[in-house]
């Protein structure tokens, strides 16, 4: 116990010296079946309506370690010309809640064998830390009191293009980089500005067999570019089965099962490869997917199918 405190404290000071300059954004290892986390250029792409809900708990067993509950729909209007969405979330992490709800925005330009998609979207965070709940050596320490609440706006933008066997998209989610926090042991912390470029595609392997390769390249301004490749095996078109690398050295396994033409439902596993391995089993996401049809919309063959 005291040798995970140990390696808790440290990731905890090095999270608040790293915040002094930025503030990461969630990920989720799901977002390869839900592509409007990362582009607002994504809105509308399937030519269907359709709502994930995902909840994600990381580094189980282990208190005050994030959580993450998002929920995401989309739709295309205008005879599949535009797309429009919305993202809400909620992450945790230890005594400090961020919420956001932002709308998304795509016009569509068909290509010859494809469509492409410019997104913009728009909205507010809302950062609480709840000081009270620190275990502190000096309690009467005032730096670390009450409860501090801090909304700001943010908008972000994006491109995308994709047809039933490949895509391709760069993004900004959220370009401002506003403060996050009036107290004044990080009263210089400001929201990280990340940039997204991914891209895949679906190969067919026998009537039966399926490869789905991606990969996504994120860059944050004063670090290190990361990565993340991912590969699915879609079998039968119902069931996907694959294995995601994190450059930040966790591996992740990803499931999802077409249960009708409606429901969907996927799971992920993060497992760690760094200085926690060995005391949490790892990292879990759930995924719920409902999708439907749109009344009197004509099928599109430049539309995607499988991401």
């Amino acid at each position: 116990m005291n040798k995970i405190k140990i390696i808790l404290s440290t990731v905890i000071i090095g999270l608040l010296s790293f915040t002094a300059q930025a503030q990461l954004r969630p990920l989720t290892s799901t977002y390869v079946f839900n592509g409007l986390t990362i582009n607002p250029a994504y809105a509308g792409s399937l030519n269907l309506f359709s709502a994930t809900l995902v909840h994600r708990e990381q580094w189980a067993n282990i208190d005050g370690a994030p959580t993450l509950q998002s929920f995401t729909a989309h739709t295309s209007l205008k005879k599949n010309r535009i797309g429009v969405g919305l993202q809400a979330y909620r992450d945790g992490l230890g005594i400090r809640d961020q919420s956001g709800l932002f709308l998304s925005y795509a016009y569509k330009i068909r290509l010859s064998g494809a469509i492409l998609s410019m997104g913009i979207q728009g909205g507010f965070d809302n950062r609480t830390a709840d000081f009270s709940r620190l275990d502190l050596f000096n309690q009467n320490d005032q730096a670390f009191t009450g409860v501090e609440t801090r909304m700001t706006p943010n908008f972000g933008t994006g491109v995308y293009l994709a047809n039933r066997n490949f895509f391709a998209g760069i993004s900004i989610p959220f370009i401002l980089e506003n403060r996050i926090t009036n107290n004044t042991f990080s009263e210089d912390s400001r929201e990280s500005r990340f940039y997204y470029a991914t891209a895949g595609g679906v190969l067919t392997l026998n009537p039966d067999l399926k490869l789905n390769p991606s990969v996504l390249f994120r860059l944050q301004e004063n670090a290190k570019p990361a990565f993340d490749i991912n590969a699915n095996l879609i079998f039968q078109d119902i069931a996907y089965a694959g294995i995601s690398y994190r450059s930040n050295n966790a591996l992740t396994f990803l499931f999802q099962l077409i249960l009708n033409d409606n429901l969907r439902a996927g799971y992920a596993y993060d497992t760690e490869t760094n200085d926690l391995t060995g005391f949490t089993p790892g990292s879990h996401e759930i995924l719920l997917n409902y999708r439907i049809k749109i009344r009197n919309a004509k099928k599109d063959p430049a539309c995607p199918v499988y991401f």
